[in-house]
């Protein structure tokens, strides 16, 4: 029996069999030849921002189909020693990989634990480069640890990225974030989308202008006014370890109904174990509790878009309530730990 010969298919064919494959066998098919590669590229296989993370240990790319999230690879590096038999051996460019380990998603690539950070940031920044190049999309989100904020400038330098969607900085106890590295790593990435913040955070933190992104989630947020909190552009805001109380929370959705954070569309606030008094939180405000019979009303859950995929958050047992200025709906309610306050958009009573 004749060999079949992929690259004498017609392009539409071999377009159609790129799709049907395994995203990580479509990485590794790649390295076959150039033509291949080229061949690959553009039959544009569809993928969601690539996903860069800097560990102190290890460095990680996550590359996820779009608007398919269970179709997807990570290739790891690391200078850990990992007590399994070699593969393969990979080679990229000049650079050879030993293939550790291989199941159905995921690369580890074993790398002298000799080599230093720009050694490994080189590595990774040859990756990013080739995988944003062969699935023909430059967009990534980065999680990073704020001491590598300092160290990471060949990292910066040479990432050939055209729009960052999200920064994730997240670290233990040790590590803390300051004014200055939030402020470069925003002037590096410029992201669009969001900022999440799982560290500790320096006293006196001044970068303001995280507060007119789309997405906040900031785990230790003591250092954030109310002031702020009326002020930013956020259309959602996931805010842990503050220092808002319940009547901050009153005043807040005053302000609401008065016309303030017109771009809110949701906002969490943790550190309220018992619920609160909400008669005396919408007092003077005509609400009523959510009916599934009602002509005009509001869906029971609430939708929330995020990078990779799609949540839902049930809000059976809200609170809803009409902004008379322009109908739109806001809905309060109590779970676990946390306050929610959702804004229906483009929907009136």
């Amino acid at each position: 029996m004749e060999p079949f010969k992929l690259m004498n298919t017609p392009f539409i064919v071999f377009q159609k069999i790129i799709k049907l494959m395994d995203m990580i066998d479509v990485f590794e098919l790649s390295h076959t030849s150039n033509r291949l590669f080229a061949r690959i590229k553009y039959s544009r296989r569809r993928i969601e921002p690539i996903y860069l993370f800097k560990k102190e240990k290890h460095r990680m790319i996550r590359v996820i189909e779009k608007n398919d999230e269970n179709s997807q690879f990570a290739i790891y590096l690391t200078s850990e020693n990992v007590e399994k038999d070699v593969l393969r051996q990979l080679r990229m460019g000049e650079t050879v990989f030993d293939v550790c380990e291989k199941n159905e998603k995921s690369l580890r690539c074993s790398l002298h634990n000799e080599l230093k950070e720009e050694d490994f940031d080189f590595q990774l920044v040859h990756l990013f480069n080739y995988v944003s190049d062969l699935f023909h999309n430059k967009t990534v989100t980065v999680r990073i640890r704020p001491s590598h904020i300092e160290t990471s400038s060949f990292l910066f330098s040479n990432l050939q990225f055209e729009n960052c969607q999200l920064i994730k900085v997240a670290s233990g106890k040790s590590d803390i974030l300051s004014s200055d590295g939030m402020s470069r790593i925003l002037e590096i990435f410029k992201p669009t989308i969001g900022i999440a913040l799982k560290c500790h955070i320096e006293e006196g933190f001044s970068p303001r202008n995280i507060l007119n992104l789309p997405r906040l989630y900031i785990v230790k947020v003591r250092w954030l006014t109310f002031d702020d909190l009326l002020n930013m552009e956020c259309e959602t805001a996931f805010l842990k370890h503050h220092s808002f109380t319940v009547e901050d929370v009153k005043k807040f959705i005053s302000h609401w109904m008065a016309g303030s954070n017109p771009k809110l569309k949701h906002l969490r606030l943790n550190r309220f174990k018992r619920e609160p008094n909400w008669e005396h939180i919408l007092e003077g405000i005509q609400y009523r509790v959510w009916d599934e019979k009602e002509k005009k009303k509001r869906p029971r859950n609430f939708k929330e878009r995020f990078i990779y995929n799609m949540k839902e958050i049930d809000c059976k047992n809200g609170l809803d309530f009409e902004r008379k200025s322009d109908g739109m709906i806001g809905t309060v309610i109590h779970q676990s730990d946390w306050i929610d306050f959702f804004v229906w958009h483009d929907m009136q009573f």
